[in-house]
């Protein structure tokens, strides 16, 4: 066996070590439910809490670690199928995208039927139709993943990769992100474009269109998906093992965070009667929320963690950054991609307005491309499909200038 093809199995290897152990981690918190609270003391239920906390920061690191270890070895990102779409014509990313979307889908529906998961608490099906900062977060987002290099995931694996043009877009997209949720372009989000809503008690679409049993939506949309990645021409990179297999890989990811957020949210009330009255307690949804993997929110809540330390608490969203990060980089060393690279004056300023439009858009839309894209559709929320509609034309409106703008010049 080649050095190379050795290192690629090592890392495989890793990756399969951490979807055993996150799925060790649920059942670890499942277990937890099973004991009898009424016989213990205050202090005995604070220490369970906190050990289930722990194992939701331990379980976001390691789900966030695959994300990094996956997207650094697959080169998997929607900006660069946007851009292939544009300039080659083949849609072999974006069948990888819908691959993850098929399993993500599939995979959150089973949780929520069988009982494991209510995504009805998460964000995605819960929250206000704001249809206005949808398209318009959305479409600023798809552009600025075309000027920063990256999605949201990807400008943190290619900083980690030792990108130091990715790392002005990730330090762009924080700045943007933070101000659009607690500083000085919050009021602009708040006061005018969250203002325009659409009157919807939930936005889970078998309640929107409920004459229509569940499963047929599920079905039409799976279908969808199948019959979109079996269009693909013979000629196509898809057809093989790394795109299909990424797109799976990934998917899983998503699956695996709702399982473990989801998980705790139902547990919580079993052992902390007193604290929290059932799942829809405000005190369970502020902290214990079911989620899966974003980056709008987590990127920025990880710099305000980093500089105050003293007056914040580690959660499962900054730990899967920092998970990301690590595995990316762990990804890069044992594969020998590891490489400090500092891109032209000009690509500088494309990443830093680039991250600037990503970070505004994507606290705009309430998610990215992974985020509203991946764990929003999981949900079948209509917001979601609506952003990720606007990040896709947005992207590829934004690869159809920039060639433009080359081929003028």
């Amino acid at each position: 066996m080649s050095k190379e093809k050795l290192r690629e199995s090592l890392v495989m290897a890793v990756i399969a070590a951490g979807f055993i152990i996150v799925l060790f981690l649920i059942f670890k918190i499942k277990a937890y439910g099973m004991l009898d609270s009424s016989a213990m003391s205050d202090e005995e239920i604070s220490v369970l809490k906190n050990s289930i906390h722990t194992t939701l920061v331990w379980g976001g690191l390691i789900i966030g670690g695959l994300m990094g270890a996956i997207v650094q070895r697959s080169k998997f990102c929607i900006a660069a199928a946007c851009h292939a779409r544009i300039t080659i014509g083949d849609l072999f990313q974006t069948r990888s995208y819908a691959m993850a979307l098929f399993v993500a889908i599939l995979g959150t529906q089973i949780l929520y039927k069988t009982g494991e998961v209510d995504i009805q608490y998460s964000m995605y099906v819960s929250s206000p139709f704001t249809w206005l900062s949808y398209i318009i977060g959305g479409f600023t987002f798809g552009v600025g993943i075309v000027y920063a290099g990256g999605c949201a995931s990807r400008i943190l694996v290619r900083a980690a990769e030792g990108d130091l043009g990715s790392l002005a877009s990730v330090m762009a997209f924080i700045l943007a992100s933070g101000a659009t949720l607690w500083g000085i372009t919050a009021k602009i989000r708040v006061d005018y474009f969250n203002a325009f809503t659409l009157d919807l008690q939930s936005q889970y679409l078998p309640e929107i269109f409920s004459p229509i049993p569940w499963w047929v939506i599920l079905l039409t949309l799976e279908i969808l998906l199948v019959l979109f990645m079996l269009k693909a021409p013979k000629e196509s990179e898809w057809w093989g093992f790394q795109w299909p297999l990424t797109g799976i890989a990934i998917g899983l990811t998503i699956v695996l965070a709702w399982w473990l957020n989801g998980s705790a949210h139902k547990v919580l009330p079993l052992i902390d009667s007193f604290s929290f009255s059932g799942p829809d307690d405000a005190a369970l949804l502020q902290k214990w929320r079911p989620k899966s993997l974003t980056f709008a929110l987590a990127d920025a809540q990880s710099f305000r963690y980093i500089i105050l330390w003293t007056g914040e608490t580690i959660n499962f969203a900054i730990a899967t950054v920092f998970g990301v990060l690590a595995g990316s980089f762990l990804a890069a060393r044992i594969s020998g991609t590891f490489n400090w690279v500092a891109p032209p004056l000009q690509q500088f300023q494309f990443n830093l307005v680039g991250g600037l439009l990503m970070g505004f858009g994507a606290v705009l839309a309430l998610g990215c491309n992974i985020g509203q894209g991946l764990s929003g559709i999981s949900t079948m929320s209509l917001g979601s499909i609506v952003t990720m509609s606007c990040i896709a034309l947005g992207a590829m409106s934004g690869a159809k200038f920039m060639l433009w703008n080359i081929m003028r010049e």
